[in-house]
């Protein structure tokens, strides 16, 4: 079964997994680094998700808006190369009891480094939409739907995700839980993925981030 995921790495790196959700922009100024582990459920005996892994950095350009980058780390022990670039934007600030909105927007590039599976780059595109509530200024709820284009072609690829940020001065503390494409039917898949009611598959990943370059909170 592990050889069965193995053999399905790639794909799952286009997905983006092992990232967790831009869920709001960092502040003008400021500098935050970050890391995260996780994608989806799979079944090896016990339920388990793939530790897929990246580490990137975010800077705040301007009130509203940040850039971003970060390396995939697991698919290099698998000879594949993965760098993604994005950023956030608050379009909509929390108002009372209105949540935030913010548009998220990732360009994903892989390529092979192994001479015996030299492939094309692939390339891949991501929008993500994200509401978010922050309550006490330490904790932050949010619902993110996500649309990944596969440049090379066929379908989009659909993801949900709920989560919850803690915000500890300049620490910050991330879980998510992610359903990854549920429009569709997984059980001719080679790996046992855990899905809802044989749709898609279920994930979790775990992010950390430190944030300095401004007053801590």
């Amino acid at each position: 079964m592990m050889k069965a995921v193995l053999l399905l790495l790639p794909a799952l790196l286009a997905t983006g997994c092992g990232l967790t959700t831009q869920v709001r922009p960092v502040p003008r100024g400021a500098v935050q680094v970050e890391g995260a582990v996780g994608g989806p459920l799979v079944k090896v005996g016990p339920v388990i998700p793939v530790p897929l892994s990246t580490v990137g950095a975010r800077y705040g350009v301007a009130d509203r808006f940040d850039v971003a980058a970060h390396a995939h780390l697991t698919s290099l022990s698998f000879g594949v190369a993965g760098l993604d670039v994005g950023g956030s934007w608050l379009a909509l600030a929390q108002d009372g009891a209105l949540p935030a909105l913010a548009l998220g927007g990732r360009l994903y590039g892989f390529t092979s480094l192994l001479p015996e599976r030299r492939v094309s780059p692939r390339a891949y595109v991501e929008v993500s939409p994200t509401v978010s509530y922050l309550l006490g200024g330490r904790f932050l709820s949010y619902a993110s739907a996500t649309g990944l284009v596969q440049l090379a072609g066929g379908p989009p690829l659909l993801s949900l995700a709920v989560g919850e940020e803690v915000r500890l001065a300049r620490w910050g503390v991330q879980a998510e839980l992610r359903w990854y494409q549920p429009d569709y039917a997984t059980r001719f898949n080679a790996a046992d993925w855990q899905g809802v009611g044989g749709r898609g598959a279920l994930g979790a990943v775990l992010g950390v981030r430190y944030r300095f370059g401004e007053d801590a909170p």
